[in-house]
């Protein structure tokens, strides 16, 4: 029976604590946040700045994966005040940071594309977009790491790479989100292009509407031409479910939630809708910073 979670959770993100003994600690305080919210609710600063140090020590990836999807459960449950949440980071200093929004948010950016299992990227992903979503003053004064500068001084050894680093762009943290949320549609639009079997819903659409090239088709970029059908739509989230269904998952987690039940493509589309026409400067002027493969994700939804 846990009586006091709040106190255990100290114990587990105690920041000296070695990594690989806090690996589950993810999991567990989402079930407490499932199970207990309003036992957690009464700790949230608390656990908020206890995850942050437990971020800023941590050197293993998965865990600080894990991590990311506990902050981005966070922003689900302070929704519809998603701008409070924002303001509570704000309110915690980070060490090396102007606050703890913005050491959050530099490395949820660059870790957003490791994030694994579907129920793990609804989460983050959706999350992005709530926070997005706010327009808040914050997003605004932070540059976050943008685009790999490719070199082009042939191949990079181990040895170069200690010293020469790659190089990266730096760009507007709303263009960083939103350049995100076009990514996942990339993403789940390759898998429908070139995993899908012979018998999918995917074929009768390819048919139709997509260019038959092969090129095109391992392409990015590779969309279909004019107005996207339902149908297309459905076979994305078709595609993402059958991709991630990998047994990674902790099912028992992700049926306790009710966001397990998001149709993310439905969720990408319905939000990019609203927010390119309701912020129609903002969103222009966003869609300039990203790459036409992005630009072209979007536009495509945007037409259904």
């Amino acid at each position: 029976m846990v009586r006091q979670p709040h106190i255990e959770l100290v114990l587990l993100l105690d920041p000296d604590l070695e990594s690989s003994g806090a690996l589950f600690v993810g999991s567990y305080i989402l079930q407490l946040i499932l199970h207990l919210p309003s036992q957690m609710a009464q700790h949230i600063r608390d656990l908020v700045a206890a995850l942050l140090r437990r971020m800023q020590s941590c050197k293993l990836s998965g865990l600080r994966s894990s991590l990311l999807v506990i902050f981005a459960r966070l922003v689900h449950m302070s929704a519809p005040h998603v701008e409070q949440f924002i303001e509570l980071l704000v309110s915690i200093p980070a060490e090396g940071h102007p606050n703890s929004f913005a050491y959050l948010m530099v490395e949820w950016t660059k870790l957003q594309g490791e994030i694994q299992g579907a129920y793990q990227i609804k989460v983050t992903t959706t999350a992005l977009a709530l926070l997005l979503s706010t327009k808040h003053a914050e997003l605004g004064k932070l540059n976050v790491q943008g685009y790999l500068i490719q070199s082009t001084a042939g191949i990079t050894t181990r040895s170069k790479a200690k010293t020469a680093p790659d190089q990266w762009t730096m760009m507007p943290l709303p263009a960083k989100i939103l350049a995100l949320l076009a990514d996942a549609l990339i993403e789940i639009q390759e898998q429908v292009l070139v995993g899908g079997d012979e018998d999918s819903d995917w074929e009768e659409v390819q048919e139709a509407d997509v260019e038959t090239d092969e090129a095109l088709i391992l392409s990015s970029c590779a969309i279909p031409r004019g107005r996207p059908s339902h149908d297309y739509l459905d076979a994305m989230a078709k595609a993402f479910d059958e991709d991630q269904d990998d047994g990674d998952d902790d099912d028992l987690l992700s049926g306790a939630d009710p966001l397990n039940e998001i149709n993310l493509v439905n969720y990408l589309v319905d939000f990019l809708k609203k927010f390119s026409h309701s912020e129609g400067a903002i969103f222009s002027h966003l869609l300039q910073s990203l790459t036409k493969s992005q630009h072209d994700a979007i536009q495509m939804v945007l037409k259904q």
